[in-house]
């Protein structure tokens, strides 16, 4: 019988997961976060009163099992004009959302239309706005803003919370997350990517009831205005003020190192660092009883760093059989 993944994320991080662990099972069900306001996301989203459509779009494409031309299709991205930073994907979405009434009815038709392994369900159907309470005392409200504000201020995240304060989780996504047998967290934006998901309304207690083994995916590289200098432990934290209760069995940590001329182009661009396992996170992780798996688990492509998600799905699944 094949094992049944909940992912849950949402950005980028969790697509190139997606795209290694549909060579493992075919069932999958994407949980995605929804409080992008940025982009063409963020202008549908004010525009025509519908979620954001940007990262369950990245889902749906990497779970795709179709023409890579309708993939790019999807990718589309508009340079000029009225539909300048407008998606091919994000309008079809907008366009079966009206047509069927909802945005999760809208996912189910896409995912059959572009052969979907798995589902893509998003986190909550309520309209939610991400709250940032920096050390500064400061707060501002916006996904898009918050990374820009901690940036310019030289700050730190200290609290992130939403509006409405406790938004209510998709029944799907609890259900997801209650019958896997694996759960997996990230990688993706530790602050308006992966924390979100845990400010829905019944999200932990899912992950606390859970039969699942509940993996974490430590981002390779710290990230600007968000996690400047932040160690593995300190993502580990940060997860963990912003849950109710302690339920990530294992974290995988890349401890592959790229050549220096690509760190210093993201340090030279972003202020972005590799995240390492340190001597310290070791011997944390080993007093908090979660399983440390260190490895190969990035790929570098164009001076970029990316999870490898068939490494990834690799050694996930290796665990998972024996």
């Amino acid at each position: 019988m094949e094992k049944k993944i909940a992912v849950l994320g949402g950005g980028t991080g969790i697509s190139t997961i997606l795209r290694g662990l549909k060579n493992y099972t075919k069932d999958i069900s994407a949980v995605v976060s929804m409080s992008d306001d940025g982009g063409g996301s963020g202008i549908l989203r004010k525009e025509l009163n519908i979620l954001p459509p940007g990262d369950a779009r990245r889902c749906l494409i990497a779970l795709s099992n179709t023409d890579e031309t309708l993939k790019e299709l999807l990718n589309y991205r508009f340079n000029s004009g009225t539909l300048k930073n407008q998606n091919v994907g994000n309008i079809l979405i907008a366009a079966l959302t009206d047509i069927f009434g909802s945005f999760d009815r809208a996912l189910i038709e896409m995912s059959s239309v572009f052969n979907v392994t798995g589902k893509i369900i998003p986190v909550t159907l309520d309209e939610t706005h991400l709250v940032a309470e920096f050390a500064s005392k400061d707060k501002v409200v916006g996904e898009s803003y918050i990374p820009k504000m901690c940036y310019r201020l030289n700050t730190k995240i200290e609290k992130m919370s939403m509006i409405p304060h406790y938004p209510r989780a998709n029944d799907d996504a609890l259900k997801a997350i209650l019958d896997a047998d694996i759960v997996i967290i990230g990688p993706g934006s530790l602050y308006t990517s992966i924390i979100p998901n845990f400010l829905i309304a019944g999200i932990n207690e899912a992950l606390r009831d859970t039969r699942a083994h509940v993996i974490y995916i430590a981002n390779a590289m710290t990230q600007k205005g968000e996690t400047k200098n932040y160690s593995l432990r300190d993502h580990f934290d940060a997860i963990l003020k912003h849950t109710d209760y302690e339920f990530i069995d294992e974290v995988i940590a890349n401890d592959f190192k790229a050549s220096p001329e690509v760190y210093e182009n993201y340090y030279n661009k972003d202020e972005s660092l590799p995240i390492f396992v340190s001597h310290e996170d070791r011997a944390y992780f080993k007093e908090k009883k979660v399983k440390l798996t260190e490895g190969e688990f990035i790929d570098i492509k164009d001076g970029f760093i990316r999870h490898d998600g068939d490494k990834i799905g690799a050694s996930i699944f290796k665990e998972a059989l024996l």
